[in-house]
C-alpha cells in the first residue's frame, strides 16, 4: 500500500535523507522541526561521509550538488607504539575511501531536494505528545494534530531511559591550515588520553582531539599558538607543519543507545535518537543515513508490523557491530599496559601486510556490516 503518511521528527540530515527515500518508495513524508527554516545554514562542522553514504546521497539525488573534499588513503597509528596500517582506495577500485563536506551545505542541499520534490517541511513545529491509534500514530506538531502510519525520531538523542556510558573524554573539535595544501589522506592517531582525527578539508584539516577533561580545559583556554604547538607535537607523525587554527570547541563524549523497548509499535528512532557513537573512526551520521534508506526500502509494500520487525532485525547486525567495534577501538588504544601496546603494534602491521584484512576494514568502514 502506498501513498500511507510518515511523520519525521528532525529537519536535520538523517530525517531529511529518511523523506527523501521514503518518498522514492512511494510513501508520504512530512518533516517538522522545532527550529526555524535555515538553523543549519551557517553549521561549518565538519562530517565524514563513507563511500557508502556517497552512494545514498547519489542515489537520493544530491551528492552532484555538494562540495567535498576526498579522502582517497587513511592512516592509522599508535602513539608510543611501533606498527601502523595504511588503507587506500585505489586498492579497492574506487576514487575514495569517504569525502569530508560541512554540515550545513550538506543539509542546505538535502532540504532543496526535498522541496523540488514537494516534501512537506515544517520549521517552528515541534513534536509533542503522540498516541496509539488505530493503524498508526496521532502527534502534536506545532499547534496542529497530525496522523501518520509511522513516526520516526531522526534527530535529537536517545532520550530518557536511554543507555549511557561516559568515556571520560572530551572532544575538542577545530581547523588547522598547514604550511603546505592538505592532500587526500586522512590520519587516525591513538594517543594514551584518546583518538587524533585529522580529516582533510579544503585546504587545511578538520581535527577531532579526544582527551582528559583537565587537558582539554587547558587547550581551549590556551593561545593560538600554544595550541598549535600542542598539536605539533602530538602530530609529529605527519609531513605537516600548521600555520592557523579556527576557533576550538569542545563536546563531551558518551556512548549512548535506546532501549529496544523505548518505542512502539508505530514508532522507530533512527540516527543520533537511536544512537550517539564516539566520533572514532567516524561512524555516526554514516550508520544514521543506513538507517533511513534502509528502512525505506523495508516499506516499499507499505508499512505494518511485520516490514517494521523484519527492518529492526535487520539493522540490529549493523547497529551492534558499529557500536561494538568503535567502542573497543577506544577501550582496546586508550589502554597503555606495555604488552598490550606492544600487541596493537604488531595487529596494525598485520593489517599493513595482508590485503584480505585491510579489504575486510575498509568494506566496513565503507558499507558497515552489510
Amino acid at each position: 500500500m502506498t501513498g500511507q503518511r510518515v511523520l519525521i521528527v528532525g529537519a536535520g540530515p538523517v530525517g531529511l535523507a529518511a523523506a527523501l527515500a521514503f518518498r522514492s518508495v512511494g510513501l508520504r513524508p512530512l518533516v517538522a522541526d522545532g527550529r526555524a527554516r535555515g538553523a543549519a545554514r551557517g553549521d561549518a562542522r565538519a562530517i565524514a561521509l563513507a563511500h557508502g553514504s556517497r552512494q545514498i546521497l547519489d542515489r537520493l539525488g544530491v551528492w552532484p550538488h555538494l562540495a567535498a573534499t576526498p579522502i582517497g588513503t587513511v592512516m592509522v597509528s599508535q602513539e608510543g607504539g611501533f606498527g601502523r596500517a595504511r588503507i587506500e582506495a585505489r586498492d579497492h577500485g574506487i576514487d575514495a575511501l569517504g569525502h569530508v563536506v560541512r554540515l550545513g551545505p550538506l543539509v542546505e542541499a538535502l532540504a532543496a531536494e526535498a522541496d523540488r520534490r514537494g516534501i512537506e517541511v515544517r520549521h517552528d513545529s515541534p513534536v509533542g505528545a503522540t498516541a496509539s491509534i488505530d493503524g498508526g500514530v496521532r502527534a502534536a506538531v506545532g499547534a496542529d494534530a497530525v496522523d501518520c502510519a509511522l513516526l520516526v525520531r531522526a534527530e535529537g538523542s536517545p532520550g530518557p531511559g536511554a543507555d549511557v556510558r561516559d568515556y571520560g573524554q572530551t572532544a575538542l573539535v577545530t581547523e588547522v591550515e598547514p604550511r603546505d595544501a592538505a592532500d587526500a589522506r586522512a590520519w587516525e592517531r591513538f594517543t594514551a588520553e584518546g583518538p587524533l582525527a585529522l580529516l582533510p578539508l579544503e585546504r587545511g584539516f578538520s581535527v577531532v582531539w579526544c582527551m582528559r577533561p583537565p587537558r582539554a580545559d587547558a587547550l581551549m583556554q590556551a593561545s593560538d599558538a600554544a595550541f598549535l604547538g600542542a598539536l605539533s607535537a602530538a602530530t609529529g607523525f605527519t609531513p605537516y607543519r600548521w600555520t592557523a587554527v579556527a576557533p576550538r570547541h569542545a563536546f563531551p563524549l558518551t556512548l549512548a543507545r535506546r532501549r529496544a523497548d523505548a518505542v512502539g509499535a508505530r514508532e522507530v528512532a533512527i540516527g543520533n535518537a537511536s544512537q550517539m557513537l564516539h566520533p572514532v573512526a567516524g561512524q555516526g551520521l554514516n550508520l544514521g543515513l543506513r538507517d533511513a534508506f534502509e528502512l525505506a526500502l523495508a516499506l516499499r509494500d507499505g508499512i505494518d508490523g511485520s516490514s517494521l520487525h523484519a527492518w529492526q532485525r535487520r539493522r540490529a547486525g549493523d547497529r551492534n557491530a558499529t557500536v561494538a567495534v568503535t567502542d573497543a577501538y577506544v577501550s582496546l588504544f586508550s589502554n597503555q599496559i606495555a604488552p598490550l601496546r606492544a600487541a596493537r603494534g604488531a595487529g596494525l602491521a598485520l593489517v599493513d601486510t595482508l590485503p584480505w584484512l585491510r579489504t575486510l576494514i575498509a568494506r566496513r568502514m565503507m558499507f558497515g556490516s552489510r
